[in-house]
């Protein structure tokens, strides 16, 4: 876990550069590829030179990802934490009964359009009273993952730049496995591009 924000600047500076290693590496990767595309090669020599390609981009990145997952990993653990201690932190004496009462009446989905308002005029009070009603209902874990979402993206609002580096920490490693998918995924867009069309097929026979 990252003890503090010195912590998290270098952490999020360090996943920069680390996800741009695997971006150089991912494009040299795809020149290759593309380059194979141009040469008369058949489907078997097509799959085992995107084969060398893959498996030495593959190691190459290798231990950058891993650190850029354990960062990632590092940067949720804390935001979980200074959520927890955030709402910790705001539970003394923060419930307005009045309100709490008056929620009572009001369908679990309304709740989260409450919610959002309450978020709008950073109304913590009243934001507490609606958390307890909320889970407090039977049916609350139905809309749960988008009630907690936004009560997170409240709290890390409100702590600042912590919070914004530890979002940006998680964000860049997803990116960055999503352009390795991408690599992955050009194997078959080349094998296909590689089948005969059915004019060829044609006068093969």
């Amino acid at each position: 876990m990252l003890r503090n924000a010195v912590e998290a600047e270098r952490a999020e500076r360090d996943q920069q550069a680390d996800c741009a290693r695997i971006e150089a590496a991912i494009d040299m990767a795809k020149q290759a590829i593309t380059a194979l595309e141009h040469q008369q090669l058949d489907a078997e020599e097509i799959h085992e030179k995107w084969s060398a390609i893959r498996d030495q981009t593959i190691f190459v990145i290798r231990e950058v990802r891993r650190n850029i997952i354990r960062r990632a990993k590092e940067a949720e653990e804390t935001e979980r934490s200074i959520i927890q201690k955030f709402w910790q932190e705001q539970s003394d004496g923060g419930v307005i009964h009045a309100f709490s009462a008056e929620l009572q009446k009001v369908p679990t989905q309304r709740l989260l359009d409450y919610l959002r308002y309450l978020i709008q005029v950073d109304d913590l009070a009243r934001i507490q009273s609606l958390r307890m009603v909320f889970k407090a209902r039977v049916d609350h874990r139905r809309y749960e993952p988008t009630f907690d979402g936004m009560l997170a993206q409240f709290a890390r609002a409100k702590c600042g730049d912590l919070g914004e580096r530890l979002v940006r920490i998680c964000r860049l490693a997803q990116r960055t496995d999503a352009i390795i998918a991408n690599l992955l995924s050009a194997q078959g867009k080349i094998n296909r591009s590689c089948e005969p069309t059915p004019h060829q097929q044609v006068e093969a026979r």
